[in-house]
């Protein structure tokens, strides 16, 4: 019987990872996110017309790209069982609770924001947690998780079928070890069929991680010598705890001097998470969770928030209007002794991308911007050195913008027969 591997959403694209496969008899969808901008949501209607039944959903990570409409797609397919790691189940709610309000900001309690909220609750009752490379069987095929270093509980994914045969779909994977989360891990032997990330396959780091971090320390100590204010936009989860123990290393080290630090938005409610898993502390003395307030609004929380701070570290890292990063971003706008930081990818679409790159805007600002890149996805030669090793009869990637190689490159909604 033919195996086949169809994107959904997030072939050619960052944005709503959506993957079909179909091995033998079973059928299996990989991730179920949204776009930051246009239409949020996968193909269902492609995929609905495709596979009337799946046996199982299966989650990588938490990412809201990867995750944010699992409650859509599982109430497409209501006797499906999802399966993610101890990890991911524990910020998922979370995360897609925080993508619906976000998505639905302008029209806050709207009856599509709570039809949306009751469908996440009852996807949730679906979910079935599972350690890193634990068997599971669905139909005629074995499934494990392997960790995939790119956030907590992030995994790669290995199938195997018909007895001696078996495909990996790598999900956002790191080899390059974090300080919160550890380095991936590629099964020994080799596969049949190989579906990777590509992110960064076109690029190769220009720097290292070290010297990465010491740019980085290098723009706090100028704004902070000058008395500015630092606001540093990022994910809420994992970009968010890599940057606050980067910035509490570096005050041990003297790299930068001690100030105080408030971290805002979504990130708090996923370092606490953060700090249960790890058993320990990533807040502390100089950074502490940001402060809330009764009786004033939102912005005079954050203009007060800026009084008492060095530093804010707040989501979202692309400065989506209306998210507290965004508010912070125009309080810090007429200063020139502050700065903002840029951490991590940028969409076009976003806030964020604009600012840096439209002159008309980037005027309107007098702080100081600069991008630093922190990335938790492999890049090129990484990212080759897992085909090598796993050597497979065929392989395709996903998740990226397919470059001069797009023939190697899976489309959304092409079919791939493996």
């Amino acid at each position: 019987m033919e195996n086949l591997f169809i994107p959904i959403g997030g072939g050619n694209e960052i944005g709503a990872s959506c993957y079909l496969y179909i091995v033998g008899g079973t059928r299996l969808i990989i991730d179920s996110g949204i776009r930051f901008d246009r239409e949020p949501f996968p193909d269902f209607d492609l995929l609905k017309s495709i596979a009337s039944e799946v046996d199982a959903i299966l989650v990588t990570h938490a990412h809201i790209d990867h995750c944010g409409s699992i409650h859509v797609l599982s109430n497409l397919y209501p006797e499906a069982p999802i399966y993610a790691t101890n990890e991911t189940v524990q910020l998922l709610s979370l995360m897609v609770e925080d993508a619906i309000k976000v998505r639905h900001i302008k029209e806050r309690n709207s009856p599509q924001e709570w039809k949306e909220y009751k469908l996440l609750d009852k996807a949730l009752t679906k979910v079935e947690r599972r350690e890193f490379f634990d068997s599971i069987k669905v139909g005629d095929v074995e499934i494990q998780f392997f960790p995939s270093g790119h956030i907590m509980g992030a995994s790669s994914i290995k199938i195997s079928y018909d007895d001696s045969s078996s495909l990996f779909h790598t999900g956002d994977i790191s080899l390059s070890p974090q300080r919160t989360v550890g380095r991936a891990e590629i099964p020994d032997e080799s596969v049949d069929f190989l579906v990777s990330e590509s992110t960064y396959l076109s690029s190769s780091r220009k720097k290292s991680r070290e010297e990465a971090e010491e740019e980085f320390f290098s723009a706090l100590r100028n704004v902070f010598e000058k008395k500015g204010k630092v606001l540093i936009p990022v994910f809420a989860l994992g970009r968010a705890q890599e940057i606050i123990s980067l910035m509490t290393e570096g005050m041990k080290e003297g790299k930068i001097p001690p100030v105080t630090v408030y971290v805002d938005g979504l990130a708090r409610e996923v370092t606490n998470i953060y700090e249960n898993f790890l058993r320990r502390k990533l807040f502390n003395f100089y950074v502490q969770p940001a402060p809330t307030y009764e009786g004033i609004s939102f912005e005079e929380a954050c203009e007060e928030n800026l009084r008492e701070a060095d530093c804010i570290i707040a989501t979202s890292g692309m400065l989506m209007e209306g998210t507290p990063s965004y508010i912070y971003a125009k309080l810090l706008s007429k200063d020139p002794r502050s700065a903002i930081l840029f951490s991590g990818y940028l969409v076009e679409e976003s806030f964020g991308y604009r600012l840096l790159r439209e002159k008309e805007l980037l005027k309107s600002f007098k702080c100081k911007i600069e991008s630093h890149h922190f990335s938790a996805h492999s890049d090129r030669s990484e990212l080759l050195s897992i085909v090598e090793k796993l050597s497979p009869r065929k392989n395709v990637f996903i998740h990226g913008f397919p470059g001069e190689n797009f023939k190697d490159h899976a489309f959304n909604r092409e079919v791939v027969r493996f």
